[in-house]
C-alpha cells in the first residue's frame, strides 16, 4: 500500500526581530526589536494575524485579507515559511 502525502502548504511567521503584543481591546502591535519600527492593528487585522500565526489561509476570494497578508510580508512584519503548523 502506498501513502499519499500533499505537498507541504507554505504558510507565513513573524518577521526575524519582529514581536507581536495583543492588546486588550482586541487590537495588536507589531515591533520589529531592530529598527524599533512599531505598526498597530485593529481588531480585524489582529484577528487576521492570529488565523496566519495558527496555520489558516485566509479564503481565495477575500481580497482584503489576501492583500493585507501582502503588504504585511512586503513590509517584513511577516515571513514566509515551509513548516507545517
Amino acid at each position: 500500500m502506498t501513502e499519499q502525502t500533499s505537498p507541504p502548504t507554505r504558510g507565513v511567521t513573524l518577521a526575524p526581530g519582529v514581536v507581536l503584543t495583543r492588546l486588550p481591546f482586541g487590537g495588536a502591535v507589531l515591533m520589529n526589536e531592530n529598527t524599533l519600527a512599531l505598526a498597530e492593528c485593529g481588531e480585524t487585522d489582529a484577528e487576521l494575524l492570529r488565523r496566519l500565526l495558527a496555520g489558516e489561509q485566509p479564503a481565495r476570494d477575500d481580497v482584503a485579507a489576501l492583500r493585507a497578508v501582502g503588504d504585511l510580508i512586503s513590509s517584513q512584519w511577516l515571513a514566509v515559511t515551509d513548516e507545517v503548523k
